[in-house]
């Protein structure tokens, strides 16, 4: 951790003036791994990208708006084309108590800030557009000596943001019919990498019901099934290893669940159409074995 930059303590810092930070990116120009001292929002208006968090791996795409807190450590991995573009809002501690003094739902921003990964949603076409826009109006405003007016504006689009998309009015996450109250809790728990290498018996046991009833529910909720979920989970780790790790291809398959080294390469093939070593030779930025760790870990 010591050698992870922090931006707003040795580079990257927001504006003295109005506590803000404007960033309109290409996937080459996107950050190496980093943290921050302070809040973030962005989001995805081209393309596609694997989100290294946290030890953890999010394929992120067009329209996922994404809230980053100062605790969180992430960078963006290559996936699929290089037409990956973010728009970034970084903002202040103290703009941020502004919003939830405003706001007054200290409840909620608690939940988005003490979550274990970045809370994620994401938008149609037609709010995906509108964030975007919004956003740029801020960078605009930057660029110009109205202080005033851009940290207003900037407060009042934040707290529509946190609003419209992150913050809960329904106590029911998730109709009963469609979803029983397992489920989740089984998600989560699959979303740990030593339960996600065991797999399907892992999950059957998460669950307490029959694997037919498990994979119906699952299919229903979604729509792929128990092992489509838990082989994608898999390659997207084996993606944080291949990069960041120089552990052997083979060591790497084992470590991810797989039993089959020739399984192995041709689920990744056809998930990121190349093969694991040229994939690493494209993307990998490893200086030193740094694989997260793997106990009760996120994926």
């Amino acid at each position: 951790m010591g050698n992870i930059p922090v931006y707003g303590m040795e580079h990257t810092f927001l504006d003295e003036k109005t506590g803000l930070l404007y960033r309109n990116s290409r996937f080459r120009q996107t950050a190496s791994i980093h943290t921050h001292t302070f809040y973030e929002f962005f989001i995805v208006a081209e393309g596609s990208a694997l989100h290294l968090v946290n030890d953890s791996i999010q394929t992120i795409t067009q329209g996922d708006l994404v809230f980053i807190r100062p605790k969180d450590t992430h960078s963006y991995q290559f996936y699929y084309s290089d037409d990956f573009r973010i728009i970034n809002i970084g903002f202040s501690e103290q703009l941020l108590q502004n919003i939830r003094l405003f706001l007054d739902h200290t409840a909620m921003l608690r939940t988005l800030t003490e979550s274990e990964l970045p809370p994620c949603v994401r938008l149609d076409k037609s709010g995906r557009e509108e964030i975007s826009v919004r956003f740029e109006e801020i960078g605009a405003l930057m660029d110009t000596p109205k202080i005033q007016k851009t940290v207003f504006y900037a407060k009042c689009c934040l707290a529509d943001v946190f609003t419209r998309y992150f913050f809960s009015y329904d106590t029911e996450e998730f109709p009963t019919a469609s979803c029983p109250s397992w489920f989740q809790p089984m998600l989560n728990e699959m979303q740990k990498f030593d339960n996600l290498r065991i797999g399907f018996p892992k999950m059957i046991e998460l669950s307490s019901c029959s694997s037919n009833h498990l994979c119906r529910v699952f299919k229903s909720v979604m729509s792929v099934t128990p092992t489509e979920y838990i082989n994608s989970k898999r390659l997207e780790y084996s993606v944080y290893l291949l990069t960041q790790t120089s552990k052997e291809i083979i060591e790497i398959s084992m470590l991810c669940g797989f039993s089959s080294l020739s399984h192995f390469y041709h689920l990744f093939k056809k998930k990121y159409q190349c093969p694991p070593s040229r994939f690493r030779k494209m993307n990998g930025n490893y200086i030193q074995d740094s694989s997260p760790k793997t106990t009760g870990t996120d994926l």
